[in-house]
C-alpha cells in the first residue's frame, strides 16, 4: 500500500511538474507551495474516488449475493382430468435488493415450453405453470440484477416427492397389470394360477389427496359374463406409489366348458380416488379338451 501511495505521490508531482512547466510558458510563476497544495488537492480527490470505487464493489457483492437462492419448492396441483397439472413455485433467495427480477422457466426435451415472469411477495418469488402431463420436465429460476443474469437450477429427483414434478406424466397416472404364465387346470371344479404376477401404480398425485386402493379382484368370464369375482391383497414394492402380488397358489372355481366356450381373466382394481383400472391377463378355450392359452 505504500509503495502504491509513494508512485502516486510521485505522478502526481511529476503532474504539477508538468503543469508548472506550462504555466511558466503562459508567463506565469507558480511556487513550490502551490505545487504542493496542488498534490494535496489531486491526492485527496483521488482517495475520494477510491473510496467510491470501494462503495460500489461493496454494492457489486451484496447485488451478487442476492442472486442465489436459500430455499425453494415445486408444488403440484393436478387438473381434474388428470391430463396435466399446475407447478406452483416459491423461492426464498439469500436477499433482496431493489431491481431484482426473476423468470420460471420450464424445459422440456431441450427447448423452452414456459417462461413466466415471478411475482416478489415480500419474501419469495411465486409463479405458476400450467403444464401438460410429459415425462422429463426440468425448471429453472433466471435472475435478473444490476450485476447481470443467473440461471439457477430448480430440478432435483433425489426423492421421490422432489422427482414429481419432473416425472409428471408417471406422477398422474395410474395404471394395473395381470401375468399369468402357468397354471393348472381341473376341469368342472377349479383353475390354480400357480405362476401369475399382479402389479398396481397408483398415482403420485390426486385431486382427491392421496390415493390407496381400495380393492383388488381377479374376475373370471366365461363368454364376456362374469363367472366368479377373487378378492386379492398387494403389498408395497420398492417403487414408490407400487403395489404387487406373486400368485403361486390361487383357486378359482372353474365352470364346466365346451370347446366353443371362452374363459377370460382380468384384474381389476378400485382406487379410493373413484378411478377403476383393468388389466386382461390371459385367454383360455378348450382344445382337444384341454385348456389352451392365448397369453394377451
Amino acid at each position: 500500500m505504500k509503495k502504491k501511495k509513494k508512485n502516486l505521490i510521485a505522478t502526481l508531482a511529476l503532474i504539477c511538474s508538468l503543469a508548472a512547466l506550462m504555466v511558466s510558458g503562459l508567463g506565469l510563476v507558480v511556487t513550490p507551495a502551490d505545487q504542493s497544495h496542488l498534490i494535496d488537492d489531486l491526492y485527496a480527490e483521488n482517495q475520494q474516488l477510491q473510496e467510491r470505487v470501494e462503495a460500489l464493489e461493496n454494492e457489486l457483492e451484496q447485488l451478487m449475493t442476492a442472486v442465489n437462492l436459500q430455499s425453494w419448492i415445486l408444488k403440484v396441483n393436478p387438473w381434474v382430468d388428470s391430463t396435466g397439472a399446475d407447478v406452483i413455485l416459491n423461492a426464498t433467495p439469500t436477499g433482496h435488493q431493489a431491481g431484482v427480477s426473476a423468470t420460471f422457466l420450464v424445459m422440456l426435451e431441450g427447448r423452452q415450453v414456459q417462461a413466466i415472469p415471478c411475482i416478489w411477495d415480500g419474501s419469495a418469488f411465486t409463479a405458476t405453470a400450467s403444464l401438460s402431463a410429459a415425462d422429463g420436465y426440468s425448471y429453472y429460476l433466471l435472475l435478473t440484477s444490476p450485476a447481470g443474469t443467473q440461471q439457477l437450477p430448480l430440478t432435483d429427483s433425489s426423492s421421490p416427492e422432489s422427482a414429481i414434478p419432473v416425472y409428471l406424466q408417471s406422477s398422474l397416472s395410474s395404471y394395473c397389470n395381470l401375468v399369468v404364465n402357468d397354471w393348472v387346470e381341473n376341469p368342472g371344479s377349479a383353475l390354480v394360477l400357480t405362476d401369475a404376477y399382479a402389479q398396481v401404480q397408483l398415482p403420485r398425485v390426486s385431486v382427491a389427496g392421496e390415493v390407496e386402493i381400495g380393492k383388488a379382484e381377479v374376475v373370471l368370464r366365461l363368454n364376456d359374463t362374469e363367472s366368479i369375482r377373487l378378492p386379492i391383497k398387494l403389498s408395497p414394492s420398492e417403487v414408490a406409489g407400487s403395489f404387487e402380488l406373486v400368485i403361486t397358489d390361487l383357486q378359482i372355481p372353474m365352470p364346466e366348458l365346451t370347446e366353443t366356450d371362452v374363459l377370460e381373466l382380468y384384474l381389476e382394481v378400485s382406487l379410493t380416488d373413484g378411478r377403476k383400472l383393468t388389466a386382461f391377463g390371459v385367454t383360455w378355450h378348450l382344445e382337444n379338451e384341454k385348456l389352451t392359452s392365448a397369453v394377451g
